[in-house]
């Protein structure tokens, strides 16, 4: 009988053990002004977003990916410190802003102590989204655990077409967040444990108004899977479609290069150093890091256009004369070819 009762409860135990739910907290995830987060884009010939197993136990090996040999930066910055012409005035509540490698114009946000709440975008005058009558896209709320999901909606003016149009609007804007996977995630970097796969589903219309009659009508879709360690800083991995009325656009693939539990810090374990900041556009930046075969450094204005590059950056310390530019925030980046970081740099 002992026997008995004793193999029941190690049933029992093993059987809770095995079901116990990942929670991703908001400690690790909530951007801050002055955060840099490094991807690597892969090539997605043979990636397998859905794994193997049970929801409960995937594993994602991943450890194939071909890497295509670019990378992709999110750095978050304080609005007020960008410029006018890149909309800040349209976000008067904004808190903090995301700006993108590679891509003009700023992600305005007004978080929360636990969620990433999108207000809308701007590129330029002729390329925003602003949402509207109090409404936010919620991109991500924490904490969250495995078999949660969250719902937001949104709606707003989107930019102008030009065609004579009275207005042109974002309507029926939906995200739908669902932590549906949990697992052992393997990279080409490394392997992580208590993963949790949150997909997010985002679709809206934008709708073209002549004489108060909706003449055209493009339905949007994004649908993203993300994959998250508590410890971690921002997704690990991205995959993700954005579908223009049902034609797709090209796949985004992209992970963060790390291997320890340790995520951003890992990514500026390189010390990056800028003197003078604030300058006239003359100035030296020096690294730390002494593990890396070749150097690279760019330095970018805030629509990501390149105005400044060295490779080879060997010697630990370069003088960067941009005094032919325009008053204003830069941005330095420095990378070792697997890891980069990001400062920004005034030009008075």
């Amino acid at each position: 009988m002992n026997r008995l009762l004793t193999l029941l409860l190690s049933i029992l135990f093993v059987s809770t053990t095995s079901a116990q739910l990942i929670t991703i907290s908001e400690t690790n995830q909530l951007p801050a002004i002055g955060d840099t987060v490094h991807y690597v884009n892969a090539n997605s010939f043979g990636f397998d977003p859905n794994g193997t197993g049970p929801v409960t136990n995937k594993l994602w090996d991943q450890s194939g990916l071909f890497l295509t040999g670019s990378s992709y930066d999110f750095y978050y910055v304080d609005p007020a410190t960008i410029p006018a012409n890149l909309g800040k005035d349209s976000f008067p509540a904004a808190s903090i802003a995301r700006g993108e490698s590679g891509a003009p114009g700023y992600f305005y946000y007004q978080n929360t102590p636990t969620e990433v709440n999108r207000l809308g975008w701007f590129s330029s005058a002729t390329n925003f989204g602003i949402y509207e009558n109090g409404t936010v896209a919620k991109e991500f709320q924490f904490p969250i655990t495995a078999g949660q999901t969250f719902n937001s909606t949104h709606t707003g003016r989107y930019s102008p077409f030009n065609v004579g149009e009275d207005s042109v609007k974002i309507e029926s804007g939906n995200v739908t967040i669902n932590a549906d996977m949990q697992g052992t995630l393997i990279l080409p970097t490394g392997t992580f444990t208590n993963v949790l796969r949150v997909r997010v589903v985002e679709n809206f219309h934008i709708k073209v108004y002549l004489l108060g009659i909706p003449l055209i009508d493009y339905l949007i879709e994004d649908d993203y899977v993300y994959w998250y360690s508590d410890s971690i800083p921002q997704p690990l991995l991205v995959s993700g479609v954005t579908t223009v009325d049902g034609t797709p656009e090209p796949q985004v693939l992209r992970f963060q290069p790390i291997s320890t539990p340790t995520g951003m810090a890992e990514n500026n374990a390189a010390t990056l150093s800028i003197s003078p900041n604030p300058s006239q556009g003359i100035f030296t930046v020096s690294s730390t890091d002494k593990s890396a075969a070749s150097l690279a450094i760019e330095v970018t204005d805030v629509k990501g256009k390149i105005i400044f590059s060295a490779q080879s950056f060997l010697s630990g310390t370069v003088t960067v004369d941009i005094s032919s530019q325009p008053k204003g925030m830069y941005f330095v980046k420095i990378s070792n070819g697997v890891n980069s970081i990001m400062k920004k740099i005034v030009v008075q």
